[in-house]
C-alpha cells in the first residue's frame, strides 16, 4: 500500500505540473463550439486587472469590458446582460489576452460570471470567412450529435454513419477549419462544403476526408 507520505508527494508534484503550463486538447472548432455552454459575438472594449487575493503580480485575473452583439449558443436574455469577461491573468493557468476589437467568444457563466479561457473557441471575428461565420450561426449546432474523429492512417473511413473524421491534426488545434459536421434527416453525418444555410437534408456534402 502507498504510504500516507508518498501519495503527499505525488500530489504536490501532480500540482506543481499542473500549474506551470496550461495544455489544451486538440479539437475541431466545431466540437468547441459544442462543448461550450455560451457563444457568442462580441467587442471588447476595455479592460482592468484585479488583484489575487493574496496581492502577488502575475496572480489576479483581467476583467474585460464587452458588449454582446450577437448569442449563437445559450440563453440570448441571460447573456445578453453580460458585461464582462474574466480570465487568469497567467497565461499557464489558461488565461487569455484580447484587445479592443470584436470577437467570437465561447466560455462558461458560473455565479454570473462569464469567464474564458485559451482552450475555448476565441477568434478575432473579422479574421473569419463568410462560411466560418455562417457554420457558427447555422450549422455547428446541426452537427453536435454528430462525433468528429481524427485519422492517421490512409485510406481514412468513418467507423459509423454519424461519424465525421479528420485526417490530420499537425495543424494548430486553435485553426478554424471551413467545414461543418451536419447531421441529415436520415441520422448520417457528413461534412457539409456549401455556401447556404443548409436544410436538414441537403445533399452537397464533402466527399473526401478532409485535413484540419
Amino acid at each position: 500500500m502507498m504510504s500516507l507520505s508518498l501519495s503527499a508527494a505525488l500530489l504536490v508534484c501532480v500540482c506543481v505540473c499542473v500549474s506551470e503550463s496550461c495544455s489544451c486538447f486538440p479539437a475541431h472548432p466545431q466540437e468547441l463550439f459544442c462543448m461550450s455552454e455560451t457563444v457568442m459575438r462580441a467587442e471588447v472594449t476595455g479592460e482592468k486587472i484585479i488583484p489575487g487575493k493574496r496581492n502577488r503580480d502575475g496572480m489576479g485575473e483581467v476583467q474585460y469590458d464587452i458588449k454582446v452583439m450577437k448569442v449563437f449558443k445559450g440563453s440570448s436574455d441571460r447573456i445578453k446582460q453580460i458585461q464582462h469577461a474574466y480570465t487568469s491573468e497567467m497565461s499557464s493557468l489558461c488565461g487569455t489576452r484580447l484587445d479592443h476589437g470584436q470577437y467570437l467568444l465561447s466560455g462558461e457563466i458560473m455565479d454570473e460570471r462569464f469567464s474564458i479561457t485559451m482552450c475555448d473557441l476565441i477568434m478575432r471575428w473579422d479574421s473569419l470567412s463568410l462560411m466560418q461565420k455562417n457554420n457558427i450561426k447555422y450549422r455547428y449546432q446541426m452537427g453536435c450529435d454528430c462525433k468528429i474523429s481524427s485519422c492517421t492512417d490512409q485510406p481514412c473511413q468513418p467507423s459509423s454513419n454519424s461519424e465525421c473524421v479528420l485526417a490530420d491534426w499537425s495543424s494548430s488545434w486553435s485553426k478554424p477549419n471551413k467545414f461543418a459536421c451536419i447531421r441529415h434527416s436520415d441520422g448520417s453525418c457528413s461534412w457539409y462544403t456549401g455556401t447556404a444555410k443548409p436544410s436538414a437534408n441537403h445533399t452537397h456534402i464533402h466527399t473526401h476526408t478532409p485535413d484540419v
